[in-house]
């Protein structure tokens, strides 16, 4: 099948103007190749009306949220930002202009946006959990903080709003009560993934291994799932294309049961169905990566980009492919392209440390790691690494204290994270204590069958000794 793209010309009149509406963009102008039929007939139908009436609110915004659905957000904000200074009091289209921009990743004038449609209409609760969202994407955590918690207040059985404020916490070190927060989203709505990944994370930050564990595996099994927050303008959006999404969350199930094949199938065959469907294609990226499939990966990735240069998730997923296939100058474009549109991922900061780890960068490596534990003080792989760079920079303290921070898990990387302990105590000077965790790496090391380490571990104490 050809790849599907729609291209979009947003030219602006250059004519004096006097009002708002007057001054309005020209429609984007969609150019259609191979997509289904009914889907090619929907978007026909959608345009000719509002080429017909340019200047009725309704018709281009209409074409708006054709466009939305399918995933055309920049074309889709065109439209809805013209049907807004055509109709500066429908609350719709104020709406419909900040979601795209949050999706684009826009999230400052999306908060901006958002503030003014829950200006005009203060008891619309999607508006403000989407508000506080975009506030804590932009790094405005205690406004966005302060907005989940009068939220609560006035409905503490609103989910969205409990998961809101426990990542509020966890973003600033508070993993207690984050997990506290998190667990009450998932009382409320025991299907909730993001919410258990949220909490196994924060678990295991707390040292509670097992319990981190099941909730991150309940976190895979419920991935796509999460709870339903009465949204009549959103589901008018979702309403206009129902089919694509649905065998995407097909795909995703399939690939939580391991069975990855089928998953990918599943992923194309969304595809098929809408061509614009990012997500599906940001999945793609990885799944075909785990089976070796390094072109259609490779494909899928160009794809995405064409529909939307401005997803993070998408940019990271090909700097893990790239980084598994060797190609870490490639794989540092994309981890830093993907930080350059959301700061807060953790492993992103810390995969694009690793790749400039590697080119001697150290100084700006660890301030990268840094940045990760900012974002996910847990972070095991991020403290080990800063621990490395500050026991080569002389800073023996800081670094024991990173390496402490590793132990928290019980896992096959337990020896190795106890290894570099011991060794930096001995460094220090503080010959018995390193001798003492040498000893428990060694212990650790031969019983889950790491030779090679054992061996090492081995030599060193008969040196100390």
């Amino acid at each position: 099948m050809k790849r599907v793209i729609i291209l979009f010309v947003s030219l602006v009149f250059m004519t004096p103007v006097t009002s708002p509406a007057q001054s309005l963009p020209d429609l984007p102008q969609p150019v259609f190749d191979n997509f289904a039929p009914e889907i090619r007939e929907q978007m026909r139908k959608a345009y000719a009306a509002a080429q017909a009436r340019p200047r009725d609110a309704e018709a281009v915004g209409r074409l708006g949220m054709t466009l939305h659905t399918y995933e055309e957000y920049e074309g889709a904000a065109v439209c809805y930002e013209s049907a807004r200074r055509l109709a500066p009091e429908e609350f719709r289209w104020i709406y419909y202009l900040a979601i795209v921009q949050a999706s684009l990743g826009k999230h400052s004038e999306a908060a901006a946006v958002f503030k003014e449609a829950t200006g005009r209409r203060p008891d619309y609760l999607p508006a403000q959990i989407r508000l506080a969202d975009s506030l804590l994407a932009a790094g405005q955590r205690i406004e966005s903080q302060s907005l989940y918690e009068a939220v609560i207040r006035k409905n503490a059985a609103v989910a969205q709003a409990h998961y809101g404020l426990g990542r509020v916490k966890a973003a600033s070190g508070e993993p207690a009560v984050a997990a506290a927060h998190f667990g009450k989203a998932i009382e409320l709505f025991p299907e909730y993934g993001s919410a258990h990944y949220a909490l196994g994370l924060a678990l295991r930050d707390l040292g509670q291994a097992g319990k981190a564990q099941e909730h991150l595996a309940l976190s895979q099994k419920h991935k796509l799932s999460r709870p339903r927050l009465e949204d009549p303008l959103l589901g008018a959006i979702a309403e206009l294309n129902a089919l694509g999404t649905e065998i995407l969350k097909r795909g995703v199930m399939l690939e939580s049961a391991g069975r990855i094949e089928e998953s990918i199938a599943e992923h194309e065959r969304a595809i098929e169905v809408n061509p614009q469907l990012t997500q599906a294609h940001i999945n793609l990226i990885q799944l075909y990566g785990r089976t070796g499939q390094f072109e259609k990966a490779e494909k899928h990735y160009r794809d995405v980009v064409v529909i939307n240069p401005n997803l993070a998730d998408s940019h990271y997923n090909y700097g893990v492919l790239l980084a598994g296939q060797e190609k870490y100058k490639e794989a540092t474009q994309a981890f830093y392209r993907s930080l350059q549109i959301n700061q807060f991922n953790a492993e992103a900061h810390h995969n694009y440390a690793v790749m400039i780890e590697r080119e001697g960068r150290l100084d700006e490596a660890a301030e990268h790691y840094r940045r990760a534990l900012e974002n996910r003080p847990g972070h095991r792989e991020a403290h080990f690494h800063l621990g490395r760079i500050l026991v080569n920079q002389g800073n023996l303290a800081e670094a024991i204290e990173h390496f402490h921070q590793t132990l928290t898990v019980e896992d096959d990387q337990t020896p190795r994270f106890t290894y570099a302990l011991g060794a930096t105590y001995v460094r220090a000077g503080e010959k018995q204590k390193g001798i003492q965790y040498l000893r428990e790496a060694l212990k650790r090391a031969t019983a889950l069958g790491q030779t090679q380490l054992a061996a090492s571990i081995e030599r060193d104490l008969r040196l100390l000794d």
